[in-house]
């Protein structure tokens, strides 16, 4: 599996959604961690007509099997070069049930990658990075709102490459000896495992939190789509050969001012579908 990554860059949000206005300021890479604040403006909560369709009125019920993407956009500011964009890219299948306006699911990842036509070092993600991430539950609601029922799932905080008492609050490990430090991929490396290949040959271990948060409307009995934000905090815990470490220090990553940038599409599917069945049917199934 192979993704177009600028070495400073390095930042794999998982679910790639959801912030809020607080995260909205400007992000840097400090030391080796990076930050990725949220997707436009607002965040997911806020209202954006401008690129958000109408809700279609007959739609009161979302339960069922879902093929869900999510693109998260975002600019990287390398040492010496003009920013580019990178989007994020997660699908999952989603298993989902309403009960009134309450909505719980369960999500298992089917793919995760970036696109990013400027980049010049290739980041190669091993299958045991996604095959490594865990199974997504949370909740949220499809209710009344101005203009139609709106989708929304409140946020979430996943953490990859480290156990967290608190995984909203507690700070990322630095130190690979740090006894938080899980080798989540079981590779033998601290953390998740990333490699480059191009301009930078190496590897880089890593640990990782995502925040995520999604609002939208159901425009069609088989089609949910929204506003996505995301903010995502990134932790190089080793890198080999040792001095990459030092030169992804050197990039500065910010939100996307673009809102609409930044979005997700759920579409219906048969209640056997797998990750298989979406991945085979995923250039023309989320159009």
């Amino acid at each position: 599996m192979r993704y177009n990554l600028f070495v400073g860059l390095l930042t794999l949000p998982l679910l790639g959604c959801g912030s809020d206005p607080a995260d909205n300021a400007d992000a840097t890479t400090t030391g080796a961690t990076t930050s990725t604040g949220s997707a436009g403006t607002g965040g997911a909560g806020g209202e954006s007509p401008g690129c958000t369709q109408a809700a279609a009125p007959d739609v009161t019920d979302v339960s069922g099997t879902w093929a869900y993407r999510a693109i998260g956009s975002q600019l990287t500011q390398a040492q010496g070069l003009p920013p580019f964009q990178t989007r994020i890219v997660s699908v999952m299948l989603i298993t989902q049930q309403q009960n009134g306006d309450a909505i719980s699911l369960q999500g298992t990842y089917c793919d995760h990658y970036t696109e990013d036509p400027d980049a010049i070092v290739h980041a190669v993600i091993p299958d045991s990075f996604r095959e490594a991430l865990a199974p997504v539950t949370r909740e949220g609601t499809f209710a009344a709102s101005e203009g139609g029922l709106r989708y929304k799932l409140g946020p979430l905080h996943e953490v990859i490459g480290a156990a967290l008492g608190d995984p909203a609050q507690d700070e990322l490990p630095t130190d690979p000896e740090d006894a938080r430090v899980v080798d989540q991929d079981e590779d033998g490396h601290p953390g998740m495992t990333v490699q480059l290949q191009g301009l930078i040959d190496g590897s880089v271990y890593v640990a990782e939190r995502a925040r995520t948060e999604l609002d939208g409307v159901a425009v069609a009995t088989d089609r949910i789509e929204g506003r996505l934000g995301f903010v995502s905090e990134q932790s190089v815990l080793e890198t080999d050969p040792p001095n990459l470490k030092a030169t992804m220090a050197a990039s500065r990553t910010y939100p996307d001012p673009e809102a609409c940038n930044s979005t997700f599409v759920m579409v219906r599917t048969p209640d056997d579908a797998d990750c298989a069945w979406i991945i085979e049917r995923a250039d023309t199934l989320f159009q």
